[in-house]
């Protein structure tokens, strides 16, 4: 017996030595998100009353931020499959809290570009997104979608660092809070940098097989692990579909995310309670992003994608033909699930569709794609309603949008064995 129970606890042991870092990732990413995404959205309206600025002007902030890091992501990539993710991520903080001082010493136009383009979402992006995903596809593939849904979590649980960015700006001014968001970003991220990196770089602990038996039994062999390189990838038709649907979904997350306290506002709402509807939104995805990680293990991911895309196309039409706030409120329920969902299964699904020795770059790649709908939702939202005052025409586009990535969800095929296709 002793053999076994000492068996049982190197897999109990070895099992909790990979899982941590899964937590450690999604409250890592949680932060950097409710600061450097979701909370950007706080600040518009200041923005728009200190400054008059247009909101097609201050949406081409956001966008631009997402062209250069799209742009950026190639390089990303490859720099993080050759540097390894600790170094890339210290680089990330760093970039990143630099943006948020200087956003709080902006008083042009220009200036605020250059600070939320060049410093915190690329910051952001370098220091959480890639290297935490290179880090936890590598050490799991049996529960590889579940550890997704808890590492996507983050995002989710960043609603709660929304409010918190809205009270600062309330209480202090929007310039204090951008300094304040900086510091956070230093003291979490740096000591999460070197853990998660060290991890990775010592291998620690190997997550166990879906097919590992009981302690003290022969374990089975797992089936040979899809392995294309960079170049193989792209030849594939696969990953021109699979990036299409992503840069569609992004489209119209990007634009209801960054116009949605705006919008609220409009409808009458206070900002720093329409600021804690947004953080509200991305809590409501967090068990969704769970419960889909969790059936993305077991439950074909295309058909999940295909499931939830449709149901994203409806709430995001509900929201922008409604003018009653009861069906608004039900429509915003419904996409947040669904954004939440999505969210989980992009990165599994991409890792079981080409293998994780390149994955870094073929994330990197498929970026370019996101970025394209990075750009047109916040831009197009807000040129459709500088253009008719109202947010009905770009949520009805938003919805067609969705519709269109489900059918092309539909033909992503996994690629053929061997076949380039």
């Amino acid at each position: 017996m002793k053999p076994v129970k000492r068996q049982g606890a190197r897999f109990v042991a070895g099992f909790m030595s990979t899982w941590w870092v899964v937590f450690a990732g999604a409250f890592a990413h949680a932060v950097s998100t409710g600061l450097a995404y979701f909370g950007l959205a706080a600040y518009f309206p200041s923005f728009e009353r200190e400054f008059g600025w247009s909101r097609t002007a201050i949406s081409g902030a956001f966008s631009m931020a997402r062209v250069e890091s799209g742009l950026l992501g190639p390089a990303e990539g490859y720099m993080t499959d050759r540097l390894g993710p600790r170094r890339v991520m210290y680089l990330g903080i760093v970039i990143c809290s630099l943006g948020f001082i200087g956003m709080s010493l902006v008083n042009s136009l220009p200036m605020l570009y250059v600070t939320i383009v060049v410093g915190i979402v690329l910051g952001s992006s370098v220091g959480f997104y890639i290297p935490v995903s290179v880090v936890v596809a590598t050490l799991f593939r049996a529960r590889r979608s579940l550890a997704f849904g808890i590492f996507r979590m983050g995002p989710g649980l960043s609603g709660l660092m929304v409010p918190l960015v809205g009270f600062m700006i309330v209480w202090w001014g929007w310039r204090a809070a951008s300094v304040a968001s900086a510091v956070i970003i230093v003291v979490m991220g740096w000591p999460l940098a070197r853990a998660i990196g060290g991890a990775y770089e010592r291998g620690t602990g190997l997550e166990p097989p879906a097919n590992t038996p009981a302690p003290g039994t022969a374990p089975k062999a797992p089936p040979p692990e899809v392995s294309l390189t960079l170049k193989e990838t792209l030849r594939t038709r696969s990953f021109w579909l699979l990036a299409a649907v992503m840069g569609l979904r992004q489209m119209v997350t990007e634009g209801i995310s960054v116009h949605l306290v705006i919008l609220l506002v409009d409808r009458g709402w206070k900002q720093e309670v329409a600021a804690g509807l947004l953080g509200t939104s991305a809590l409501i995805g967090v068990p969704s992003r769970l419960a889909f990680g969790w059936m993305g293990d077991f439950i074909d991911k295309r058909k999940l994608m295909i499931g939830l895309l449709a149901a994203l196309s409806a709430s995001v039409l509900t929201m922008g033909m409604t003018t009653s706030s009861a069906w608004f409120m039900a429509g915003l329920v419904v996409y947040s699930l669904c954004y939440g969902g999505l969210a989980s299964l992009q990165e599994p699904i991409r890792a079981d569709y080409f293998g994780i020795r390149h994955f870094a770059s073929i994330q990197g790649f498929s970026r370019l794609f996101v970025t394209a709908g990075s750009v047109m939702g916040p831009v197009s939202a807000g040129f459709f309603y500088d253009l008719t005052h109202s947010y009905t025409v770009p949520l009805t586009i938003f919805a067609g949008s969705a519709f269109a990535s489900t059918v092309l969800m539909f033909w992503t095929l996994p690629p053929a064995r061997g076949s380039g296709r």
